[in-house]
């Protein structure tokens, strides 16, 4: 009985858990973090960073980076080497 407990408690903690990091790459502060390694991929071709909740942030940009500064930038963002989301990012240098 004590196993069947655990068994429904674990998965509900790890959908909270899961909610909560949603919050943090969703919240302001996070997408400010993903912004400033965008910027260091635009100008190096590829960057990394890991945010004050522990997410590595993986950014790669096209060597060339087009005309005006502007490209579509691949971001790829992990959490214990598990990837937790991979987006692709139309940014532009900032000035």
């Amino acid at each position: 009985m004590r196993l069947a407990i655990l068994a429904l408690v674990l998965p509900a903690a790890a959908s909270c858990a899961t909610t909560h990091d949603a919050d943090w790459l969703s919240s302001a502060k996070a997408l400010e973090f993903r912004d400033r390694v965008v910027q260091l991929a635009l100008i190096y071709g590829d960057s990394s960073g890991i945010d004050p909740q522990g997410f590595k942030i993986l950014t790669r940009a096209p060597r060339a980076v087009a005309v005006g500064g502007c490209a579509d930038v691949e971001v790829v963002t992990s959490k214990d080497r598990d990837v937790v989301r991979r987006e692709m990012v139309h940014a532009c240098r900032a000035h």
